[in-house]
């Protein structure tokens, strides 16, 4: 199993990692037999590929639904729609209002609901005292690129269309939502519209051609990562080029960019996409601060409050927007 080799380099993240396999299994078995499905032809992948899908939505949303529970009852949660995009701002109490993290989830581009996706959110609020913008856009395969980019950029044009200045907004993601948010910022640059203040990523999923070798050498840490990549790239650009610098931003000209925060797992499969997106951005001439953690996986902030390395980045998320928010009064 996974959490018993993580378990040997960082035993306390091995043990949440162990609940969170034991939760999934559950809600597995519960799939199956509602199905009628023997777990074991899930568990290898021997479905056909609408039942897969509906599989690992099923897992994700569940395991995303199991954390929302935890939200304090006192932090606000206010759901509504920009066009038809399902859309809410999430907040505690005396947050900031002037101020806005635009944040967009990962999933793989095939993955994710609001109700499933406001952890990060909320942690996000807790340690900047800033209003979350979480959107709920377009999935693939249904909807591939470039509907998830169109809502995104749909969205942040909302925010401006509403009077947020956009040196009060930091933009940012997890996963496959780190890669959108660079794709939106290039984007927006190619519009000839105004960038926010900052970008914060975590675990960012900016190259869907796979060449990082972390992706092999991390493999005993995350084994499942792996063929879940090639099937979602595939899902989300279909007859695109993986190469696209608006697919994988890891390719793109990243000049003129705002700051950028890149947070990876040391461990994580997707760690040389962070690495190789800061070198290109450093490259490119955009202030941009790398930290790994050290035996980290793939968006281990989503551990929140029960793990340090995790505490420990979202303080560092604050420091890092205070600093850019700040410098653009």
């Amino acid at each position: 199993m996974s959490y018993e080799e993580i378990s040997k380099v960082h035993k306390e993240l091995g043990k949440l990692i162990e609940e969170s396999f034991e939760f999934r299994r559950k809600i597995a078995r519960e799939f199956a037999t509602q199905k009628g499905i023997p777990l074991r032809d899930l568990a290898s992948g021997n479905v056909d590929d609408k039942t897969m899908l509906e599989f690992n939505r099923h897992i994700s949303n569940n395991l995303g639904k199991e954390r929302t529970k935890n939200i304090p009852k006192d932090v606000r949660i206010e759901p509504f729609k920009i066009g038809r995009i399902p859309a809410e701002w999430i907040s505690i109490p005396g947050a900031n209002e002037k101020n806005v993290f635009y944040n967009l989830f990962g999933g793989g581009y095939i993955m994710g609901t609001l109700e499933s996706r406001r952890w990060i959110p909320y942690h996000i609020s807790r340690a900047t005292h800033l209003r979350c913008l979480n959107i709920e856009y377009q999935l693939a395969p249904e909807y591939p690129f470039p509907a998830a980019l169109e809502d995104s950029i749909d969205s942040y044009k909302w925010l401006i269309s509403k009077g947020f200045d956009p040196k009060k907004i930091i933009i940012g993601g997890e996963s496959a939502g780190g890669g959108l948010a660079i794709a939106t910022l290039l984007k927006l640059k190619e519009l000839k519209l105004s960038l926010p203040a900052a970008g914060v990523l975590m675990s960012p999923w900016v190259d869907l051609t796979g060449s990082g070798e972390s992706i092999i050498r991390n493999q005993r840490f995350e084994p499942l990562i792996k063929d879940g990549l090639i099937n979602m790239a595939k899902s989300y650009a279909q007859k695109e080029p993986l190469t696209s610098p608006l697919i994988s931003p890891v390719f793109a000209d990243l000049k003129e960019l705002p700051p950028l925060l890149i947070h990876a797992g040391g461990i994580e499969a997707l760690v040389d996409d962070s690495i190789s997106l800061a070198e290109r951005a450093k490259k490119d001439g955009v202030e941009v601060k790398l930290e790994v953690y050290e035996n980290m996986t793939h968006v281990f902030q989503n551990f929140g409050e029960q793990l340090s390395e995790s505490r420990k980045a979202f303080e560092c998320i604050n420091e890092f927007i205070k600093k850019f928010l700040a410098s653009s009064k």
